[in-house]
């Protein structure tokens, strides 16, 4: 398993609230059975459903927009400022997707325990994710989900920037971020990677 961790700091807390966990991001290894099963696990638990557990593996397997550099898990630091960490509590995935036929990268799907639900994983994974994007020189993500969490990540609707989507029932979930100063989003019909499938649009953008 990796152990290339980094810390993710927890949103502000107001002073005399309970700071909560302490969250740390890594890499997944889906060469590891170890870490394989922890998604497959958090992933039905959080869904209720095989089906996000089951787009993962199909990705991971070598499905097309498969980037393993961006699947993280977070886990609880255990023990601060060492490599002690709890088993993975949460698990979200960037994949190659297109916007016509410029290349982005698409925010699906991410899970956190019931249990962790609400307590700055979820946070955690899409910050790492994001950053891990940026320093690579990604331009844009594109999300569909709920407009009121991703908005805090800096994503706008993405209806500003001419970008749709054949399946976004919700055209307000359908949001955009530009990750680098002085780019654009370019426009057109986003389309995720085959292994999403028509039925699948809408699990992408569950967390």
């Amino acid at each position: 398993m990796s152990t290339e961790c980094q810390n993710t700091p927890t949103p502000s807390i107001p002073s005399g609230q309970d700071l909560g966990p302490r969250w740390a991001t890594r890499t997944a290894d889906h060469t590891d059975p170890g870490d394989r099963r922890a998604i497959r696990v958090l992933s039905e638990l959080a869904f209720s459903s095989s089906a996000e557990a089951d787009l993962v593996e199909e990705l991971a397997a070598g499905g097309e927009g498969w980037l393993p550099q961006y699947s993280h898990v977070v886990m609880i630091g255990a023990v601060p400022g060492t490599d002690l960490h709890s088993e993975p509590e949460g698990h979200g995935l960037l994949v190659r997707a297109h916007v016509g036929t410029d290349p982005v990268l698409a925010l699906a799907p991410h899970a956190v325990l019931p249990e962790h639900q609400g307590q700055g994983a979820g946070t955690a994974i899409v910050e790492s994710l994001l950053q891990a994007a940026r320093d690579d020189g990604e331009k844009v993500v594109v999300v569909y989900g709920w407009p009121e969490y991703y908005s805090r990540f800096g994503f706008r609707p993405a209806a500003e920037a001419g970008i749709t989507a054949s399946f976004a029932t919700q055209p307000e979930a359908l949001q955009v971020l530009v990750l680098q100063e002085g780019v654009e989003a370019p426009s057109g019909e986003f389309r995720y990677p085959p292994a999403f499938g028509a039925e699948n649009a809408q699990v992408a953008g569950r967390s």
